[in-house]
C-alpha cells in the first residue's frame, strides 16, 4: 500500500479493523514535520537514504537497511529526509499486539521494551526482513478464514528472524535496569490513561511509588520531568486532532482528550502553547 503524507491519520479505522497493515515503499513519511505520537506498534524498515528525526526529544538517524521498532506512544518529529529515502512500515493495532502477547508470551510480552532501538542489518539480513514484510502483506490481503492464524504465525517467524540477526551481529536484546523499566512502564501508563488523569501523583500511585521518589527517577533517567512528559504527550495528541480531524469541533476534541469541558481544554492548551485551540487550528 502506497501512502501519502499524513495518511496514517486518515486510516486509523482501517488499522484497527484489520489489526495489521503494511505501508510499502513510502518516500515521504506520514506525519511529516509535525510531532506525532502513534497509538500503534510500528516496525520500520529503511530501504535506502537517510531520515533525521527527534525521537522522544533525542536526535536520531535512520539509515539504509536500518530496522527500527517503535512502541506505541513514543513521540517522533521527522525533520529531514534525503531525496532517495524509501521505507516500509508494518503497523500493528494495540488489540492485535495484545493478541500476539496472549498467544506467544515468550516472544511478545515485553517486545516494546526488548526491541526499542535501531538495528542495522547486513544485506542478507535486510533481504530476510524485507521478505518477511512482503509475506505479511500478501497474507493480509487474503480473503480466507485462516488469514489471522497465518498472520500470527508469520509474526512469530519474524520475531525468530530478529533474534537470529541480533545473535549474528553479536548483540542481545538489552537488559533494562529497574529504573529504565520504570520509565517504560510510566510511558506505557500515560499513553493508556492520559484521558483519565494528567496528574503526576496518579501515575506514581499507579506504579506503587511515592510521587517524590517517582518524579526524581523519571527526571534523572530522561532529563525531563514526569509532568513535562504527560503534558507534552497530551499537547501532541491535541495538535494532531486539531490539524487532521476537521470534522471534530473543540468540544468534541476536549471530550476525546478527557477534559471536563472545552474551557478546561482551552486553558490547558493555551498555558502550554501560548494560543487557544481555535487559533492553532486556523494557523495550520
Amino acid at each position: 500500500m502506497n501512502v501519502q503524507p499524513h495518511a496514517l491519520e486518515g486510516i486509523r479505522d482501517q488499522i484497527k479493523k484489520h489489526g495489521l497493515v503494511i505501508f510499502d515503499n513510502i518516500n515521504r513519511v506520514p506525519i511529516y514535520e509535525k510531532a506525532y505520537a502513534s497509538p500503534f506498534f510500528v516496525l520500520w524498515l529503511t530501504h535506502r537514504g537517510c531520515l533525521k528525526n527527534l525521537f522522544d526529544k533525542q536526535q536520531k538517524e535512520f539509515l539504509q537497511h536500518d530496522f527500527v521498532v517503535i512502541p506505541p506512544g513514543h513521540v517522533m518529529e521527522i525533520q529531514e529526509t534525503s531525496d532517495d529515502y524509501l521505507v516500509s512500515l508494518l503497523v500493528i493495532s494495540p488489540s492485535y499486539l495484545q493478541n500476539l502477547k496472549h498467544i506467544y508470551p515468550v516472544y511478545f510480552e515485553h517486545v516494546e521494551y526488548r526491541y526499542n532501538s535501531v538495528f542495522h542489518l547486513s544485506d542478507e539480513q535486510y533481504e530476510g526482513i524485507k521478505g518477511h514484510f512482503m509475506m505479511l502483506q500478501a497474507i493480509s490481503q487474503l480473503s480466507h478464514p485462516e488469514r489471522d492464524e497465518l498472520l500470527i504465525k508469520q509474526m512469530e517467524i519474524g520475531t525468530h528472524l530478529m533474534e537470529i540477526y541480533l545473535q549474528e551481529n553479536g548483540l542481545t536484546a538489552p537488559e533494562l535496569t529497574p529504573a529504565q523499566q520504570l520509565v517504560n512502564r510510566f510511558k506505557n501508563s500515560f499513553v493508556n490513561h492520559f484521558q483519565e488523569c494528567r496528574e503526576v501523583q496518579y501515575y506514581a500511585h499507579l506504579l506503587c511509588l511515592s510521587p517524590k521518589y517517582f518524579g526524581s527517577i523519571i527526571k534523572k533517567q530522561t532529563g525531563i520531568s514526569a509532568n513535562e512528559w504527560i503534558t507534552g504527550y497530551v499537547i501532541v495528541q491535541a495538535k494532531s486532532l486539531l490539524r487532521h480531524s476537521k470534522n471534530l469541533n473543540i468540544q468534541q476534541i476536549s471530550q476525546q482528550l478527557g477534559f471536563s469541558d472545552p474551557a478546561a481544554f482551552t486553558r490547558f492548551f493555551k498555558t502550554n502553547t501560548g494560543m487557544r485551540p481555535k487559533e492553532y487550528r486556523e494557523q495550520v
